[in-house]
């Protein structure tokens, strides 16, 4: 397993122009949609990291870069079934993390929101007991930290909404091991780690029986930028 994480920066428009002529005419067109630029910058370079990381991984060349969705969304590469792969922004980073296995990856920025009433909506009694015995300066810091271990469970099970955030439980003792439990019993298969890669940044990541790796590789955005035009249009 490689995890990848990029703290993006900004780009004037004509190279966000030439630099969508690296990905997908789909891709391409839902960047155009959005209005905020940030939007369109983060789901660019991520993207472009996605696919520099394949091209390197696979061998295959960026127009065979083939990608399919599944019944729930997920993506995945086409015949290349031992390729997993899932990418995560928010805020001024994009996350990245590859495997044989499927795997989930979720990176939240904290901010300051009403996150009672959201963790009261979404989260089960045994996480709304692990967030609210905690200090009141340390709670809004746990409700991420679950939130993304929720998420990159969800992601790694690539079902989608299809699975309901209070269906299962993330379970944190003191020793800090995690684990999912499900109608009171532990789902053993499911391999979890929480990374702080920025400040005011929680990220987490889901496996299915692999031990996940300590080390972030950390991309810088203009040194990517120069790789995938040389992998992609040598």
């Amino acid at each position: 397993m490689r995890i990848y994480a990029l703290k993006f920066l900004d780009i004037g428009e004509d190279e966000l122009d030439n630099l969508c002529l690296l990905i997908s005419l789909d891709k391409r067109d839902k960047i155009k949609h959005f209005r905020n630029k940030q939007d369109k910058i983060r789901t660019l370079i991520g993207e472009i990291l996605l696919r520099t990381i394949l091209i390197e991984q696979v061998g295959l060349e960026n127009k065979h870069l083939i990608f399919e969705q599944n019944q729930y969304g997920k993506p995945y590469l086409r015949n290349y079934s031992t390729v997993n792969f899932n990418i995560s922004h928010s805020g001024d980073f994009v996350v990245c993390a590859t495997d044989v296995k499927p795997l989930g990856i979720d990176i939240e920025e904290v901010k300051d929101l009403e996150y009672v009433n959201i963790a009261q909506n979404f989260f089960t009694e045994s996480e709304l007991s692990y967030i609210f015995k905690q200090s009141l300066d340390t709670q809004l810091s746990k409700f991420y930290e679950l939130w993304t271990l929720k998420e990159s469970y969800v992601k790694c099970r690539g079902q989608g909404l299809a699975t309901q955030l209070q269906s299962f439980s993330i379970e944190i003792d003191q020793a800090e091991n995690i684990e999912v439990v499900i109608n009171n019993k532990q789902v053993k298969e499911y391999s979890f780690k929480k990374f702080e890669i920025g400040l005011n940044y929680k990220m987490a990541i889901c496996s299915v029986n692999r031990e996940i790796p300590h080390e972030v590789i950390m991309v810088e955005q203009e040194s990517l930028i120069y790789h995938a035009n040389s992998l992609i249009f040598e």
